[in-house]
């Protein structure tokens, strides 16, 4: 009964500290959408146009807002485009609105293309009008990702894509080096030995940092930010009742109910610098 009841405790504190980090604001289009983001490398000096190659229905003409300002030319090259099925999906239409502009927006020596919102395509090409009103088609690419970023090499026509492996060690990385880092001052501050400590601090901080990773990372690749921030909450409950369990019966020194409170006091502040992190990654 008794440990339902710190259940019950825990899960409303968490509860209000994620209500008051996260505000909820009802919307009728609330949530967070799938986006592709191309990134051109090596792009030409002069204006080209960059859309996605799709398959399927055309029944929103996402291009309606935009299409006054468009050079004409360009735009009368990708409206005739369609072959083996495949159209283009900004300037032809989609089966559910997609959102993008033809042109990019340049950051240091690279263009980005940004498309998103309901209607971005699990399978695509990239198709590129260039400054001399010629085709660039490329390979088809499947999106794995909810947020999907892609590098197309203008010279080459080469594709590379973010390996979901290097995304998962930097994910544990930002979040396992910080959580060693304030968890280990509030063991100081304490007054436990870092030394007669570091094996049980270490493996039990790991491993339930691997576990942290694999399931809100797992979320946030497949779902967005938006439910990671939800499956962070019961995942962060797990935490806190398995280290303070692990540290109370591993810690070397002091008594059991202190190892349990710096167990407590180090996930709750390493939890919201957790937050902090998440928010801005």
């Amino acid at each position: 009964m008794a440990i339902m009841k710190s259940r019950v405790i825990y899960f409303k504190m968490f509860l209000l500290l994620f209500l008051v980090a996260f505000p909820v604001t009802v919307n009728a289009d609330m949530g967070p959408k799938p986006q592709i983001t191309v990134i051109v490398k090596n792009p030409p000096e002069g204006e080209y146009y960059l859309d996605l190659l799709v398959k399927g229905e055309c029944s929103y003409e996402n291009l309606r807002m935009d299409e006054a300002s468009c050079d004409r030319n360009k735009l009368a090259l990708l409206e005739s485009y369609n072959t083996d099925g495949w159209h283009p999906g900004l300037t032809k239409g989609t089966r559910i609105p997609m959102h993008g502009k033809l042109t990019g927006v340049k950051e240091s020596d690279v263009m980005i293309h940004t498309f998103s919102y309901v209607g971005v395509p699990d399978d695509f090409k990239i198709i590129i009008i260039t400054p001399k009103n010629q085709y660039l088609v490329s390979q088809e690419i499947h999106r794995d990702r909810f947020h999907y970023t892609v590098y197309y090499d203008y010279n080459t026509g080469e594709i590379t894509t973010e390996k979901i492996a290097f995304s998962y060690i930097r994910e544990f990385l930002l979040t396992c080096l910080p959580t060693l880092l304030i968890e280990g001052i509030v063991l100081l501050l304490f007054g436990f030995s870092l030394r007669k400590n570091l094996k049980p601090f270490l493996i039990i901080n790991v491993l339930t940092q691997i576990f942290l990773t694999t399931s809100v990372g797992w979320m946030i690749q497949k779902e967005g930010h938006l439910s990671g921030y939800f499956i962070l909450i019961p995942i962060e409950i797990i935490i806190f009742l398995v280290e303070m369990l692990a540290f109370s019966l591993l810690l070397k020194e002091y008594s059991k109910a202190r190892r349990v409170i710096y167990a407590f006091t180090a996930n709750l502040l390493s939890f919201l610098a957790g937050i902090f992190l998440l928010l801005w990654a």
